[in-house]
């Protein structure tokens, strides 16, 4: 949900004279050309400066929060964007800001409050129904998510973006072709889409038709390399594939980049159990199962290793939990 408003002064500063209001503008237009390059400490800086002349320049302030929130410092983004809110109260780019903040740092219900309140101030603005679409999702409400997604298309029909998470939302829903339709839909909007191409592949796995998924999520690399949730679904489709060693480098690799990644963690059990590590696969498997409670089939593989193991009260606890998440469960035990 990396969407963030920062708003610029555009055009030229004609005031010729050192008055605080020019001074602190002047500070901001730096502090937006270095934040632009990335220059992190240096737009810290120019916007303090300009805080230093109006502590309530809004602003300033909401985009010393972006500063922190592209460093993925989000709880010191969110204060920032509280003072913001506090000089004034109606900034809708405050708003939506810290609706960001809240939904990287899971307080879905508090993103939600400010989104419906930016719902109610700009009931015509697609971006506000796109991120509610991003938030209900994230919360499991996957219908609801998919009447925000109809909304924002409703009000900007070819939004790639849109598509591409309407579409994976019906995946969850496990309507594949649905899904398949609006991600084509997208690439014929911006071939270059790279999640679209990982959606398509993640479909092509529940279908069994590897070949093709690795194909696809190929693509997604070739256009985002090192990008680790596609590192991960490869190195998932290798595991399927019975490439042990490719399976074991791509997880690997997304795990150093994103630890938090609770799928990355479950596929590593995966790879645990299928190399006979059944300990390190359940420490791995209750650990994805921790981070992301949703993550699916942690449940279900876990079951797999305990049965494995011959332990079948594990198992069918296991089991219970996976099917409870309408996930298909395989097994030869009978389970009660």
């Amino acid at each position: 949900m990396k969407h963030f408003y920062i708003p610029f002064l555009l055009g030229l500063l004609f005031s010729c004279g050192n008055d605080p209001e020019t001074q602190k503008q002047r500070f901001l237009i730096r502090g937006n050309e270095a934040l632009q390059e990335q220059n992190y400490r240096d737009a810290t800086r120019f916007y303090e400066e300009a805080l230093k002349i109006d502590p309530c320049y809004t602003p300033a302030i909401n985009n010393l929060g972006t500063v922190y929130f592209r460093q993925n410092q989000y709880v010191q983004a969110s204060m920032q964007y509280d003072k913001a809110l506090e000089c004034e109260p109606e900034n809708m780019d405050a708003v939506l800001n810290r609706a960001n903040t809240f939904y990287e740092l899971n307080d879905l219900y508090r993103a939600l409050d400010d989104l419906e309140y930016a719902q109610k101030k700009m009931p015509d603005t697609s971006t506000v129904y796109f991120r509610l679409g991003l938030v209900h999702t994230k919360m499991r409400k996957f219908n609801k998510a998919i009447e925000d997604f109809n909304k924002a298309l409703q009000l900007e029909p070819d939004n790639a973006e849109t598509l591409i998470n309407r579409g994976t939302v019906k995946y969850y829903l496990k309507d594949y072709d649905a899904a398949e339709e609006d991600l084509k839909a997208a690439l014929k909007i911006d071939p270059l889409e790279a999640n679209a191409y990982n959606a398509l592949s993640l479909i092509e796995v529940e279908r069994n038709d590897f070949d093709e998924a690795l194909e696809l999520v190929n693509k997604a690399l070739g256009l985002e390399p090192g990008q680790p949730y596609f590192l991960n679904n490869r190195g998932f489709i290798h595991l399927e594939m019975n490439e042990l060693e490719k399976a074991k480098e791509d997880i690997n690799r997304s795990v150093t980049i994103d630890p938090e990644n609770a799928w990355a963690y479950r596929n590593k059990g995966w790879y645990y159990f299928k190399t006979g590590n059944n300990e390190d696969a359940i420490k791995l498997l209750q650990r994805a199962a921790k981070l992301d409670p949703f993550v699916d089939k942690a449940y279900y593989f876990l079951g797999r290793v305990y049965e494995n193991m011959n332990d079948t009260y594990n198992a069918c606890e296991n089991y219970k939990i996976a099917k409870e998440r309408q996930e298909k469960v395989i097994t030869v035990l009978d389970c009660v």
